[in-house]
């Protein structure tokens, strides 16, 4: 092949090759930027819903003042954690939360059918349901810290 058609030549092969190593790179790095983007916004999403979510579970917290359950009380805290869920908070749980999240909701509904508690909805439930309560509750605070990363340090 003469000079001048081997640098054509040469010279087409690079620009090609270089349009589609360019055109490749520049995807992933869109993709990359959008997945970055997506995180960010699911996280300050999250973080936004968690912390309505957060205070409706103080009732069923461990060393609070007043630690005695009622079957009212119990019923308040399921009504609101349903009204959460489907108002908007469900839909940004993460997978990892759910499980925790309705773990909750069977104890909750678990005191509520019994039938003891039915008929005095102001006495107190008993210790072995209120512990079981009171760690599913703990358990979903700790899963929902964890999903925000709250209680990690700087990873910067």
């Amino acid at each position: 092949m003469d000079s001048p058609w081997l640098a054509v030549v040469t010279g087409l092969v690079s620009g090609v090759l270089s349009s589609a190593l360019t055109y490749f790179s520049t995807r992933s790095k869109i993709r990359l930027d959008m997945t970055v983007e997506y995180d960010k916004s699911l996280h300050e999403k999250r973080l936004a819903l968690y912390k309505d979510l957060w205070p409706k579970t103080e009732p069923l917290a461990r060393f609070s003042p007043h630690c005695i359950l009622t079957c009212n009380t119990l019923k308040t805290v399921t009504e609101e954690l349903r009204r959460w869920y489907f108002n908007e908070g469900g839909i940004y749980l993460s997978k990892r939360s759910r499980k925790p999240y309705f773990s909750l909701k069977r104890q909750l509904q678990r005191a509520l059918e019994d039938v003891r508690l039915v008929k005095q909805p102001d006495g107190p439930i008993d210790t072995k349901l209120r512990d079981a309560v009171l760690d599913a509750a703990s358990r979903l605070r700790t899963s929902l810290a964890d999903d925000i990363r709250a209680r990690r340090s700087p990873w910067l």
